[in-house]
């Protein structure tokens, strides 16, 4: 136990280190885990042998991780553009990958097992990226993210079925026991989280370490009966976070647990570190080359141009396609499960983790600089887009509005609210949020801050006031620079997040720049001024029935 506590430590150390450096470099903490075990295994200094201690953490890790693909698996997400783009990229990736491993001389089985590995791209990774450039929410970061949850989805399915894969039951026989016993393991399922476990969460979900441990119980136990029941431990884990998927505290879960999945999948890529063995990887160096290219340039392309078929633009189309441009933390478990049931050699493992080292090092930059891409080809992608495009942004050119708003969550609503017997318009890159203003009849676009092209055209509008919600620092800029390029008089209003930001937008030339608390800081002082306590309680009341009121009418999602 001494032993394996002092390599657990030196584990934890290193990948901290290696962790400081790759972020250093902006590159995902995947590279450090895999680098870790690589380091202190057999190929490297030869500290750390895998251990079954180990493999428990790595399996722990695995579990947590379908855990939150499931409670994350809402059907709003599931978009028909995301699953004709999702399905289209997986049945094109998964064909071309297929070709390539049996021409490169791959057994049958091993080339189905690469080629599926290689449709899928990392959520991690994408999801976190997209979120620190704030285009999570945009119409290509939306896209992506329903392309991924279909690829979770269809790598969930694919562990299930190789996991139960034995070569003297037919594909047929597997299938359909799979399907009878999966029908009834989830009835009974569905009725013990309906009688029970939904209306004992609710009663837990007060204390905030009963919700944890609860949670925790509820996965592990799940994928311990899935496991009795026939079927695999990732089945287990996945389907107990999709009964939990939709509940009230499904968010508060996921962010619970979410620490911990990070420190035992972390262990997993350490523990695959550690087994893997790079005396083939010269053999194989042509295959590793051949791959990573297909998965850096084949998979935006497929993407590209499945969106451009639908009608999108070439914008569109190219920022979502950069998004699948490297394979999944699933591609690695595919591989580490066929290895386990003898699928496939070690040769295969470390072909498909040596493509994910290259792709997720190089994908990161694209994503980062997705724009700059665009910017460079975009006279060339234009070409491909069709006539009737689903992205309409100025209905009508020749109309003069007072006032451009960019950004309607709350604050912006209520700025409309006072504004509405001006003429206004909307800027937002939330195509939900548009759809709503529209049947509400107030004036709104589509339109992406980072378009060139559209802020441009918003500019030559000519408005005598802009408004930003936005508190993004590098957007308020972008805005400032093409309106004041136009019309130096327009009159521009900003928003940020804190005092720094506030001083360089008055510097880079926003007239009016509101910096929420201290406005909030403001409103309270100039409250208790008047420190009559009737007063302010009635104002908390009004308060409160103004909430309620958007609440009842759909406000908040503004």
């Amino acid at each position: 136990m001494a032993e394996f506590f002092f390599e657990l430590g030196l584990i934890i150390l290193t990948a901290t280190i290696l962790g400081i450096i790759v972020r250093f470099l902006k590159q995902p903490l995947i590279l450090a885990y895999v680098l870790t075990g690589i380091l202190l295994g057999p190929i490297g200094f030869g500290l750390v042998s895998g251990s079954k201690e180990l493999e428990v953490f790595a399996q722990i890790g695995i579990a947590l991780l379908l855990f939150i693909v499931g409670i994350s698996l809402s059907t709003k997400h599931f978009k028909q553009i995301s699953l004709i783009v999702g399905i289209g990229q997986v049945i094109f990736t998964f064909i071309v990958g297929y070709l390539i491993a049996f021409l490169e001389g791959f057994t049958l089985l091993e080339a189905v097992y690469i080629s599926i590995a290689l449709t899928f791209s990392s959520t991690i990774i994408i999801v976190k990226l997209l979120s620190d450039k704030g285009q999570l929410e945009s119409l290509h970061g939306r896209i992506a993210l329903g392309i991924l949850l279909v690829q979770d989805f269809i790598a969930v399915l694919c562990l299930i079925l190789i996991s139960g894969f034995r070569e003297e039951v037919s594909l047929v026989s597997l299938i359909s026991t799979s399907l009878i016993k999966g029908i009834l393991l989830f009835i009974i399922l569905y009725l013990a989280y309906k009688l029970i476990i939904k209306h004992l969460f609710k009663h837990i979900a007060k204390n905030n370490e009963l919700l944890l441990f609860a949670s925790i119980a509820w996965c592990i136990g799940i994928a311990t009966f899935a496991i009795k029941f026939g079927f695999s431990l990732e089945m287990g884990a996945f389907l107990a976070g999709l009964f939990l998927a939709n509940s009230e505290f499904s968010l508060e879960i996921s962010a619970k647990i979410r620490t911990l999945r990070d420190f035992f999948i972390a262990i997993f890529f350490i523990n695959l570190g550690l087994v893997m063995v790079f005396d083939s990887v010269k053999e194989f160096i042509i295959p590793i080359v051949i791959f990573s290219l297909f998965i850096l340039i084949g998979n935006p392309l497929i993407v590209f141009f499945i969106m451009i078929l639908l009608g999108y633009r070439s914008r569109t189309s190219l920022l979502a396609g950069l998004t699948v441009a490297q394979i999944s933390e699933f591609s690695l478990i595919l591989m580490a499960l066929g290895l386990s049931l003898g699928h496939v050699s070690k040769d295969a493992v470390v072909l498909v983790t040596t493509v994910g080292i290259i792709t997720i090092t190089i994908s990161t930059y694209l994503i980062n600089y997705s724009e700059s891409i665009f910017n460079l080809f975009s006279k060339y992608l234009h070409k491909f887009e069709r006539k009737n495009l689903k992205e309409k942004v100025l209905r009508n050119k020749n109309i003069k509005y007072d006032i451009l708003l960019f950004g309607c969550h709350r604050m912006g609503f209520n700025i409309i609210n006072k504004l509405k017997h001006h003429k206004i318009l909307v800027v937002d890159f939330d195509p939900e949020i548009i759809n709503k203003l529209n049947k509400k009849g107030i004036n709104s676009i589509y339109a992406d801050i980072n378009d060139n092209e559209i802020i441009e055209e918003l500019a030559s509008l000519k408005p005598k006031f802009v408004i930003s919600t936005i508190p993004e620092i590098h957007n308020n800029k972008i805005i400032i620079k093409a309106f004041k390029k136009v019309n130096d008089k327009v009159v521009i209003f900003t928003t940020c997040k804190n005092t720094m930001d506030c001083l360089e937008l008055y510097k880079f030339g926003s007239d009016f720049v509101t910096y929420p608390e201290i406005l909030a800081g403001q409103k309270v002082a100039d409250y208790l001024t008047h420190l009559d306590s009737k007063k302010i309680k009635k104002w908390g009341s009004y308060y409160r029935q103004k909430l309620l009121e958007d609440l009842k009418h759909g406000h908040t999602v503004f």
